[in-house]
């Protein structure tokens, strides 16, 4: 996360990359997700920084973690999407300006 804001939007762009590796070939693992899901999204800290960093890039991320889950690409747990049900929350009022 060196690079701060475009760091950001270059995780969203290769999560969503990785969602149409899974909607063109299928072919991508659900450790995939899960392990991109604990690295940005359920460490704290981490997912506090991206948000911080670019909250409109963060707010895609968690939108694509809950799409692919949407589209059964990726089966995840029901405490991960409460956690990104929230997050999504969370930094929609962070945009809007809302405390």
């Amino acid at each position: 996360l060196g690079s701060g804001y475009e760091g950001v939007r270059e995780i969203q762009k290769r999560l969503t990359n990785t969602m149409g590796w899974s909607a063109t070939s299928g072919m991508v693992d659900n450790w995939v997700y899960d392990e991109a899901n604990n690295t940005f999204i359920d460490d704290p800290e981490m997912a506090q920084r991206l948000m911080d960093a670019n909250p409109n890039s963060f707010r895609k991320l968690v939108a694509t973690f809950l799409e692919a889950n949407g589209r059964g690409y990726w089966d995840a747990s029901p405490e991960q999407l409460e956690k990104l049900k929230q997050l999504y929350m969370d930094v929609e009022d962070k945009i809007e300006g809302v405390e």
